[in-house]
């Protein structure tokens, strides 16, 4: 999260001033780099006008801010690696900066010979006391390099130097950099006390060292991108959901990368590992590509890279298999559904469980919605019109409605001869078919959203139907109401602008925007869609009761 911005004051004696809280994950990092810990302070004269001074404020605000989340990356295992070439250009790099830092007031040689004693302490820390000639096998022992490292970030201002040069480094790239620069730390001390002794004479050792030229860095990893981006844009549930798994693969892929550093050519090396046989390519292009397209393309607006690697990638889909089937449930399908909702459920079964299995699929059957948006009904989005019919409200206020608009349309007379008003006045105004104490859980990581009650109602009623038998892959258990609707309502001759607003569907055609129907509209064109009839054929078998509903 980063940091807000704070508002602009007046001290006591007039000037400008402002003040930025250090993250406390970060503290200890931006007391090594910048010298400070709790807070950095803003101070401008009062002779500055208000606009110079917010100028400058947001200019300096900008620069902390930015200071944090190069720390915070480094924290989280964002930044670049290095190559072993750029280990020793940066490593020069350091050599010159660090040099120049003290030479010109290059204090007494005894100073740098105390820098090295200190030095010299920490490269020995684990040298054992009886140590035969020639065997130093203990530096490579993983507590001594650990030791030297944080001994070298400190006395050689590591932090500071990659904060003045805007770098993050992954820790593997961290390690690899502190590993090259430790004879050159010596040498760069030797250098400061010839330094303190008047020679200036050319340093033959900066000659060595290749160019360093850095590679962008976003200081973000794949996993932390996806954070970001759902922070920035909170996006649904579902699609948080659907898409975690996807950064998930990618931050193993990428292990420790900084997203600056993926490559087109490593996205398509990327690409040609995700078709399975339990993965398709429709899934890999409309998941798997897309979410990295969208994400990538997010931090591409936000200045993070220079390119998204993801642009224009996709998986070559075969060709479709032969349709088998329409999307819609055969009149025996619908029929064995619809007459199990009128069977007594289990005395064990919690009553918004029952309630959602009497009534959700004859609300899906008679109004084309989709599954989530009845299991998310309360009681209050049942009302009567002022004309006398009744109505649902459809709405975000009650969960989630795709595209984010509600809509309002007319309960079928079959459902109400049936009892679903009266069901829903006794009920109250809150949550039809879910246990509203099923939401008191809040949500702690942004990327792994707990999956809302109205949701969960809707998967235990798709494993019921697939239970009854009405289990074709072909088909989707709760949403091929919405398919059986509209052909029954196009058999019905409803026009197709009231078949759209019942569903919920958006026209390509412009001009049918200035023929939205209205609730008006809807009720009375519902009035010819045909009822469910439940009648038992005389060549039909059922092991569940002969019920009519008529």
């Amino acid at each position: 999260m980063a940091v807000a911005m704070t508002s602009l004051t007046r001290a006591k004696n007039g000037d400008w001033f402002a003040r930025n809280g250090i993250p406390e994950s970060v503290r200890a990092a931006y007391k090594a780099a910048f010298g400070v810990s709790q807070e950095e302070r803003f101070r401008r004269p009062s002779s500055l006008s208000v606009g110079q001074a917010k100028l400058e404020l947001r200019d300096w605000d900008a620069e902390i801010t930015s200071r944090i989340e190069r720390l915070r990356a480094q924290r989280t295992g964002g930044g670049i690696s290095l190559s072993f070439r750029e280990a020793r250009g940066l490593a020069g790099q350091w050599y010159g900066w660090f040099i120049a830092q003290h030479e010109e007031e290059p204090g007494k040689a005894s100073d740098w010979d105390i820098e090295h004693g200190r030095w010299e302490d920490a490269l020995m820390r684990y040298a054992p006391v009886d140590e035969r000639d020639g065997d130093d096998s203990w530096r490579d022992h993983p507590n001594h390099r650990r030791h030297v490292r944080a001994a070298l970030m400190e006395l050689a201002t590591v932090q500071s130097f990659l904060a003045a040069n805007n770098l993050v480094l992954n820790p593997e790239g961290l390690e690899r950099f502190l590993d090259t620069l430790e004879p050159e730390y010596s040498a760069a001390l030797a250098a400061l006390r010839r330094r303190s002794g008047g020679d200036y004479s050319p340093d033959a050792r900066e000659a060595k060292f290749p160019d360093f030229k850095p590679r962008s860095s976003a200081g973000l990893t794949c996993w932390t991108v996806f954070e970001a981006w759902v922070k920035e844009r909170n996006p649904a549930a579902s699609t948080v959901n659907r898409w975690r798994s996807v950064f998930k693969a990618l931050d193993a892929r990428f292990t420790g990368r900084d997203i600056a550093e993926v490559s087109a050519e490593e996205v398509l090396d990327w690409k040609a590992t995700l078709v399975t046989p339990e993965r398709s390519a429709v899934v890999v292009n409309g998941i798997w590509l897309r979410s990295a397209r969208v994400v990538f393309g997010w931090a591409l607006d936000n200045k993070k890279i220079a390119a998204n690697p993801f642009d224009g990638v996709r998986i070559a889909v075969p060709k479709a298999a032969p349709k088998v089937r329409d999307k819609e449930f055969s009149e025996a399908e619908w029929k064995t559904v619809l007459r199990a909702t009128l069977v007594e459920p289990p005395a064990q079964m919690a009553h918004y469980n029952a309630a959602a299995r009497r009534w959700v699929p004859w609300l899906c059957a008679y109004t084309g919605g989709r599954p989530g948006e009845m299991t998310q009904l309360r009681g209050s989005d049942v009302k009567q019109h002022k004309d006398g019919f009744w109505v649902l409200k459809i709405t975000p206020e009650a969960g989630t409605v795709k595209g984010g608009k509600a809509r309002t349309v007319p309960l079928h007379e079959h459902l109400i001869e049936q009892g679903f008003v009266e069901f829903a006045k006794k009920t109250g105004s809150g949550p039809l078919f879910y246990d509203p104490a099923a939401q008191r859980a809040k949500t702690i990581d942004v990327t792994d959203p707990k999956k809302a009650p109205w949701v969960k109602s809707r998967e235990k009623l798709a494993d019921w139907v697939r239970d009854l038998g009405v289990n074709d892959p072909a088909i989707s258990p709760n949403h091929a109401w919405r398919h059986t609707f509209k052909r029954q309502a196009a058999r019905a001759k409803i026009e197709r602008r009231i078949r759209f607003g019942m569903c919920g569907h958006s026209s390509s055609d412009v001009g049918d925007d200035y023929e939205t129907p209205t609730v008006e509209d809807l009720a009375t064109e519902m009035r010819r869609f045909p009822r469910y009839e439940l009648k038992q054929k005389a060549n039909e078998a059922t092991q569940t009761p002969d019920i009519t509903q008529s």
